[in-house]
């Protein structure tokens, strides 16, 4: 099973669904893509010759947040309805899920990185939850994926600072489980999918299940929460200010309105 697309290339092998974020080099996202993503997760729901998944992406960056030149982030519309209804899905899909990780997951990026049960991911990798450098808040549902995977103390220090850690340090709190040569990313994904796919998939899907009880729900209404605050704040200055900044790689000058 094999599927080709300009933004998402896809196809089953050995138990394995492969999915690739097909828009190099930055990997911005949009709700289409995000759509596309958990097209693919809910039919590989229904496919009984899928027991895990990797999510990839090519390009030097595995996802370096969202696109805002798309209208949807910067104009009137809700976000809510426009794009986290569609990232709801993909926390309420039934297989695991192994983020292979070669370099940027910055934002929502990061939040997609986090949808995945486990990242894999090597030294060249960075990681940001750098929301209120852009004037922002955070969304994606990281206000429970973030503290959840690294604890709550960590995830306020990358909330509120900004920081950008490398793939050693996120390795080092949590943020990542493998951490590998850059050239063995798929290889140890790979390695871990069929670690996975060798147990009893009916057991699989109970246990994950069992242990990610409530998540979905919990995503679902944080991000409504999420995207009141992405509303408010995208229409204040220092949001033009800061993604203004971002684009041209320069520090912000926020004025608090």
């Amino acid at each position: 099973m094999m599927n080709t697309d300009k933004q998402i290339i896809f196809f089953l092998k050995d138990y394995t669904a492969y999915i690739k974020i097909n828009r190099p080099p930055h990997n911005f996202f949009d709700t289409k893509l995000i759509s596309q993503i958990a097209d693919i997760l809910e039919e590989m729901d229904k496919e009984i010759h899928c027991r895990s998944i990797i999510l990839s992406s090519e390009g030097k960056n595995f996802c370096a947040g969202a696109d805002f030149s798309k209208s949807n982030f910067t104009s009137g519309e809700n976000i809510y309805e426009d794009l986290y209804k569609q990232a709801i899905r993909l926390f309420r899909t039934n297989k695991p899920i192994i983020a292979s990780i070669q370099g940027a997951a910055i934002g929502g990026g990061l939040g997609v990185a986090l949808s995945a049960d486990f990242r894999i991911t090597c030294k060249e990798a960075k990681f940001s939850a750098n929301f209120g450098k852009l004037g922002f808040h955070q969304g994606f549902g990281t206000t429970i994926t973030l503290p959840r995977v690294v604890g709550s103390q960590k995830a306020k220090l990358m909330l509120l600072t900004s920081k950008r850690i490398n793939g050693e340090e996120a390795y080092s709190i949590g943020l990542a489980d493998y951490l590998v040569e850059r050239s063995e990313l798929m290889n140890k994904a790979t390695i871990l999918s069929k670690e996975i796919n060798a147990s009893g998939p009916l057991g699989i899907k109970a246990i994950r299940n069992t242990l990610n009880q409530g998540l979905a729900d919990k995503i679902q209404e944080v991000v409504k929460i999420e995207a009141r605050e992405q509303n408010i704040l995208r229409k204040t200055s220092d949001f033009q200010e800061g993604i203004d900044a971002s684009v041209n790689r320069r520090d912000p000058i926020f004025k608090g309105n």
